[in-house]
């Protein structure tokens, strides 16, 4: 009687089986999230790793991987993990070409690429992109943007251009103010992305802050010159 009690119990409850594949699932992918947030690439190239080991045993044993229950990751989540790892990888060649483009250019110092919360910060100094005090993208900027157009339609995630201008007034029949300048110039860098390069408009959006979000003082030449940028922003949000 015992014993036919057990077998019941153990069969009622064969849904803890399936609970435990999906909580591992779970668990793989919030670390890699977490990994590729904190664009930490010894942290993620660990979780890489760790996911490639399993499907190595997994393979290497004919089938599934050892450890209780033989759990093993299904096939489907195998498909976006491995699309997560191509994803980062663009990214890093991203942040490759920014580094050695800004020490082949001297701009170290005004070409930054900063983690936030929000994803991962490109600053785009005015004198690689524009004229003083206009929104035509020059023939540097868009040898940038050729390169850099190609690995950025390689992600999905989605893209943000921020505009910034330092505070000396703009009044001109195409800029009436330095918002409308900051706006034009970002406006300017997706356009050229979309017409030349074919990126979706709907990965793209752009805002324009004008003087008001300075990052350096406005009382001097230097700081004026670090205020006037586009920031190009690789979010964390993907393209759904």
């Amino acid at each position: 009687m015992n014993k036919k009690r057990f077998k019941g119990t153990k069969t009622n409850q064969a849904w803890l089986v399936t609970f435990a594949d999906l909580s591992l699932v779970i668990l793989i992918l919030f670390v890699l999230l977490y990994s590729y947030s904190d664009t930490n690439a010894e942290k993620f190239k660990s979780v890489t790793d760790s996911f490639q080991n399993h499907n190595n045993l997994k393979q290497d044993s004919g089938g599934e991987a050892p450890g209780e229950g033989g759990t093993t990751v299904p096939n489907e989540y195998e498909e976006q993990l491995a699309e997560m790892i191509k994803q980062e990888k663009r990214i890093e060649e991203i942040l490759e070409y920014v580094g050695k483009y800004a020490s082949e250019h001297g701009l170290e110092n005004e070409m930054t690429v900063t983690p936030t919360d929000k994803g991962i910060e490109v600053v785009l100094p005015e004198v690689m992109l524009f004229p003083s005090g206009k929104a035509d993208l020059i023939n540097e900027a868009k040898l940038f943007l050729d390169n850099m157009a190609p690995m950025l339609s390689e992600i999905s995630n989605m893209i943000e251009i921020e505009g910034h201008t330092d505070n000396r007034p703009i009044s001109t029949e195409r800029f009436p103010s330095n918002w409308d300048l900051s706006t034009a110039r970002a406006n300017q860098v997706v356009r050229y992305l979309i017409e030349e390069h074919g990126l979706s408009p709907e990965r793209l959006r752009t805002v324009g802050y004008g003087e008001y979000r300075p990052i350096a003082s406005n009382q001097t030449d230097k700081g004026r010159s670090q205020n006037r940028r586009v920031v190009l922003i690789i979010t964390n949000e993907g393209n759904e």
